[in-house]
């Protein structure tokens, strides 16, 4: 039997009863932030980082191949509260689950259109090391994504051909974070096309911080028998997502 426990903010006495009556449990992480960067944005809006304000005008963040009709492409991150310590052991499964949306800006995926679509592992937090209103600098968007968005820091990679939940398998990923927390890796994820061949690749995700829109997560399924489930249910408390829908 699995049952799915969602952490956001549950009293130790409640996980405890649940805990008492799984032989496997699943556990959902929502995303703490999502956000995209863009070469389509202009420099006179000082912003260059966008989709984090919450509430958010921006119902979709983007990614696009590197230099997507010219101009320097867009990526969409995701980061998460991951809090190792409640994890006793390696996880059996953990898969990044984002929902496809309509570009609204380039063909959306389509089965005679897809979009070749990676997840990135990231060595450190887009949001503290992008300096919003800069695209040149050592600190900018261009910068980072560079750096982080490479085929070496591939986690895993879905073709999109439609609209709708999309998932990538990152079990490796967060069994190094729950081994060695955020000193190798930061907890977030970036996303890139760069193994799709057309150069004018484009998908869209949802935001969750504009109004009514469910929240990208990740889903860990703990093995059984779950010694995990001890750790879980010890954790006076538990938040790992700091906003809600509006």
């Amino acid at each position: 039997m699995r049952s799915v426990v969602k952490v956001h903010t549950a009293a130790t006495a409640a996980i405890l009863l649940v805990a008492g009556n799984l032989s496997a449990q699943t556990v959902t992480v929502d995303a703490e932030s999502d956000f995209m960067t863009s070469g389509f944005f202009f420099a006179s809006s000082a912003d260059f980082v966008r989709g984090d304000e919450d509430p958010s005008s921006r119902a979709s963040n983007r990614v696009t191949s590197p230099l997507a009709f010219g101009v320097t492409g867009e990526t969409a991150y995701f980061t998460f509260d991951f809090d190792p310590s409640i994890f006793a052991g390696p996880i059996q499964q953990a898969t990044f689950q984002a929902e496809s949306v309509g570009t609204g800006f380039f063909d959306d995926p389509s089965p005679t259109n897809p979009a070749v679509i990676s997840v990135h592992s990231l060595t450190a937090d887009p949001l503290a090391s992008i300096n919003d209103t800069d695209n040149t600098g050592s600190d900018s968007f261009i910068a980072y994504r560079d750096a982080q968005i490479t085929t070496s820091s591939i986690v895993s990679t879905a073709t999109i051909t439609g609209l709708g939940a999309v998932t990538w398998d990152i079990t490796s990923l967060v069994n190094e974070w729950i081994l060695n927390g955020d000193s190798n890796f930061a907890y977030a994820l970036g996303t890139g096309a760069l193994l799709d061949p057309d150069a004018n690749t484009a998908a869209a995700f949802a935001n969750s911080t504009f109004p009514g829109t469910a929240s990208p997560s990740i889903s860990i399924v703990i093995p059984e028998p779950s010694s995990a489930l001890i750790a879980l249910a010890a954790a006076p408390a538990i938040c790992w997502r700091r906003r809600r829908l509006a």
